[in-house]
């Protein structure tokens, strides 16, 4: 009888004969060791494949988790790591015949893949980190006094304090469509509620906006697509956006970037 990885790779690599191929069927729905053995080897396919990540399967593309992940296996990083690994299995295909031999590294190396991507992806560090630098008694308050009080803008910072996100968001974006001179904190406030919210595409677009004011709290605008990155646990885009700050010593939290790129390296 053949060993398990010998068998599967014949099955995925399509060398079985009709027969022999529906014997193995029968053999993994009968066989729950066997269909696990299966089913490992066909996810590490679908990791070293040159293929869309999990292709077609949008609903696993929706978990922060996999765009964590998704993120990590399109890094520069990551790449280098799976060129590495690929030249080792190639060599290790070629100069051997023992196809079980082969499994074994296929198997390892996947195992080193998953231990790094892991390494990258620590929650609780990124949460800790996000949490250290989010300083919302940095930003100045919206609210005024007296009868030129804009009420709306009022009414969004409120809701802002009281951690009611969605609300304040939509508070913010009335008095965003409704004014025609907006306070660029404004896009500071709904950027961040965004982010509380895990809408980090909204929240990228909020500072964009912010970039784009021409104010001088549009300097500030790069730091907090920072942390939009940092509390997406998105590493590659967030090393793009921090050494872009530590470029110039006068660019806003010049100081915070370099420390918070030390801690992510």
């Amino acid at each position: 009888m053949k060993d398990y990885p010998i068998e599967i790779d014949d099955y995925l690599s399509g060398t079985m004969s009709a027969s022999e191929k529906k014997a193995f069927e029968e053999r993994v729905a009968n066989d729950s060791v066997l269909a696990e053995e299966l089913k490992l080897q066909k996810d590490m396919q679908t990791i070293y494949e040159d293929q869309e990540w999990l292709q077609g399967d949008t609903e696993a593309l929706q978990t922060e988790k996999a765009t964590q992940l998704k993120s990590f296996y399109e890094s520069k990083e990551a790449t280098n790591i799976k060129s590495a690994i690929q030249e080792v299995i190639a060599e290790n295909r070629s100069e051997s015949k023992n196809k079980t031999f082969w499994f074994i590294g296929i198997a390892a190396s996947i195992a080193v893949l998953i231990t790094v991507s892991l390494f990258v992806f620590k929650d609780n560090n990124y949460d800790e980190l996000y949490a250290s630098y989010i300083h919302m008694d940095e930003i100045p308050s919206l609210v005024t006094r007296g009868e030129d009080a804009n009420k709306l803008l009022e009414n969004a910072q409120l809701l802002f304090e009281d951690k009611k996100y969605k609300e304040a968001t939509e508070s913010f974006a009335a008095y965003h469509a409704k004014e025609t001179a907006i306070d660029p904190l404004s896009y500071i406030y709904s950027g961040i509620a965004y982010i509380e919210l895990n809408k980090f595409d909204e929240a990228i677009a909020q500072f964009e906006l912010l970039a784009d004011s021409n104010t001088l709290q549009s300097k500030k605008a790069n730091w907090y697509k920072a942390l939009v990155f940092l509390k997406q646990k998105n590493k590659a885009k967030l090393k793009d956006i921090l050494q872009m700050i530590i470029l110039n010593k006068n660019n806003y939290k010049y100081k915070e970037a370099q420390e918070l790129l030390e801690e992510i390296n």
